[in-house]
Formats: C-alpha cells, sequence, structure tokens
C-alpha cells in the first residue's frame, strides 16, 4: 500500500492528534533508513504510521512493527500492528522487549507527559546498541531530548532532516536521533 492509498483509505483522526505525513517525506525518510538499517534489524514505528507505510511500500521486510492506538491500521498487517496504548507504556509484546534496533517515534501529543510514558516503551523494546529516531515538535524537542536520556539513556542530537506533513501543520517539526553522525542524517547528499 502506497501512502496515498493509506491516507485515502484512513482519514486523520485529530482527535488522536493524527496528522499524515506527505507521501515525499514519507518516502525521502524510508530511503534514508534503508541503509543504516541491516536486514536482521527489528523495527519498530511508534505512532507513525504513515512513516511505516512508506518504509513498508519501498521495502516491504520482516521484523517491522507498528505500534499505534488507532486499530484500524491493523488491517493493513496484522502480524506487524501491535496495538499501543500510552496508558499502558510497558505494555508492548515479549518478543520485542530489548529486541528493538531502530524505532521511529513520533509521539501523538507534544507535551512532557506523552514524551515521558513514549520513553518509558522506548526503553522496554531498545535492544543494548537500538537507535532512536525521534520526530516531534519543536516546542518540546529540549524538553523531549531531556526526558529520552532520563527514562531511556538514550542521547538524542538534532539532525538535518525536514519532516514535512500533508495539510501543514502550525507547530514546526523536526527530528533527532541517537547514533554517530545523526546530526548528518537527511542533508543533502545522504
Amino acid at each position: 500500500m502506497s501512502v496515498e492509498e493509506f491516507r485515502k483509505g484512513f482519514g486523520e483522526d485529530w482527535q488522536l492528534s493524527q496528522f499524515w505525513y506527505s507521501a515525499e517525506f514519507a518516502a525521502r525518510l524510508a530511503h534514508l533508513m534503508a541503509p543504516i538499517v541491516s536486514r536482521s534489524d527489528v523495527l519498530v514505528f511508534i505512532s507513525s504510521p504513515t512513516a511505516y507505510v512508506g518504509f513498508q511500500h519501498a521495502y516491504n521486510r520482516k521484523q517491522t512493527y507498528l505500534l499505534e492506538y488507532d486499530r484500524r491500521f491493523e488491517l493493513i498487517d496484522a502480524e506487524e500492528f501491535v496495538h499501543y496504548d500510552l496508558e499502558e507504556p510497558l505494555r508492548v509484546p515479549e518478543h520485542l522487549k530489548g529486541r528493538v534496533d531502530f524505532a521511529v517515534v513520533d509521539p501523538p501529543f507534544l507535551n512532557e507527559v506523552t514524551s515521558r510514558k513514549v520513553a518509558e516503551t522506548v526503553k522496554e523494546l531498545l535492544a543494548p546498541k537500538g537507535r532512536v529516531l525521534l520526530l516531534t515538535g519543536r516546542s518540546i524537542a529540549d524538553a523531549a531530548c531531556g526526558i529520552y536520556k532520563e527514562v531511556a539513556d538514550v542521547e538524542l542530537k538534532e539532525t538535518a532532516l525536514k519532516v514535512e506533513h500533508a495539510g501543514g501543520l502550525a507547530n514546526a517539526f523536526g527530528a533527532w536521533a541517537s547514533w554517530p553522525d545523526a546530526e548528518k542524517f537527511g542533508s543533502e547528499g545522504t
């Protein structure tokens, strides 16, 4: 399923703070991720269904999971869909605990409470050398980076990636990541 097909089939639910990425951004993100993840890596997309759809449309790989509250997305791939509830941040499948090599995270609400809950989930999921890509609003970024360091022991650096949403948002978004040279991720030439 392409991102355009996804957007037509599943409308954004603003009550769940769903704001889809543009098809171009989802494709670019997938293209940027592909060379830095191995075929054996376990990937999760937390609250970022358009990023998941864009990646799977381009690469259709196993061990790639969507953790999302909205159960409509189970229709995309029931085996890779994991119902995720912020109110139960540690309730994740046993087979993913401590095994996730790369997590793409876009918390649904731009506040510290949500950031802390998602960071708890990331801590539960991440493998010892796991990497995180956080896509979030610039208004919460400093606090979120501090929370991820405190809760999940993940040091995040701002990347060069420009985040684009389909409908445009009033909030400016950016991307922060946890691997060496992460600040180059999304720059021209990468």
